[in-house]
C-alpha cells in the first residue's frame, strides 16, 4: 500500500508538470509574434523620419537672432553714444539676417503720465528705427510699439530701477 502512494504521488507530480509546461507553451503561442530586428529597426526609423517631416525643427542657436534692449535717459529720446554702438552691431546683424524683421519696443520708467510715456516710448522706437534705417536696413523690416510704462523690467523705485525700464526691446519676428 506504501508503494502504491508512492506511485500515485510520483504520477500526480508528473501530471502537474506535464500541464504546467502545457500551460506554458499555450501561454507563449499565443504571444504576439517577434519581429526580426532588423524589421523593428527600418520601422523605428521610418516613425522617426515621419516625426520630423511633421513637426517644423526649430532653428538652431547660431540661426537665432537676439538683440539687446537699449537705454535712455530720463525724459529723453536721443539715442546716448554709447547705446549708439549696440545699434550700429544690431544694424550689422540685421543686414546679416536679410529676411528678418523686428519689432521696437519702447518703453519708459513709472515717472510721468500714462499718456506723457506712451508718446516718449514711441519717440524712443521711432528714434531707434530711424536709426536703423539710415544704416541700410529697410523701414518695412522695422515696426514700431509704444507700451510706456506697462511693462517695466523692473518694479524697484531706485534710480537704478528706474534707468532699467527706460530702454528700447527687439523683438525679432519670426
Amino acid at each position: 500500500m506504501a508503494d502504491r502512494g508512492a506511485g500515485s504521488v510520483s504520477r500526480g507530480l508528473a501530471a502537474a508538470l506535464v500541464c504546467g509546461v502545457g500551460l506554458a507553451l499555450a501561454a507563449c503561442a499565443h504571444r504576439a509574434p517577434q519581429q526580426p530586428r532588423q524589421k523593428v529597426a527600418v520601422l523605428q526609423r521610418a516613425r522617426e523620419l515621419a516625426q520630423a517631416t511633421a513637426q517644423p525643427q526649430s532653428a538652431s542657436p547660431a540661426d537665432t537672432l537676439v538683440l539687446e534692449s537699449i537705454y535712455f535717459d530720463y525724459r529723453k529720446d536721443q539715442i546716448r553714444p554709447d547705446q549708439q554702438k549696440v545699434l550700429l552691431r544690431h544694424a550689422e546683424r540685421l543686414k546679416a539676417h536679410p529676411t528678418t524683421k523686428v519689432t521696437l519696443i519702447g518703453h519708459c520708467d513709472d515717472r510721468g503720465t500714462s499718456e506723457f510715456n506712451r508718446m516718449l516710448g514711441a519717440k524712443r522706437a521711432e528714434r531707434v528705427m530711424k536709426f536703423l534705417t539710415d544704416q541700410g536696413i529697410p523701414p518695412e523690416r522695422v515696426k514700431v510699439l509704444s507700451l510706456g510704462e506697462e511693462q517695466p523690467v523692473d518694479r524697484g523705485k531706485s534710480a537704478a530701477a528706474r534707468a532699467r525700464n527706460r530702454r528700447v526691446e527687439f523683438v525679432v519676428d519670426p
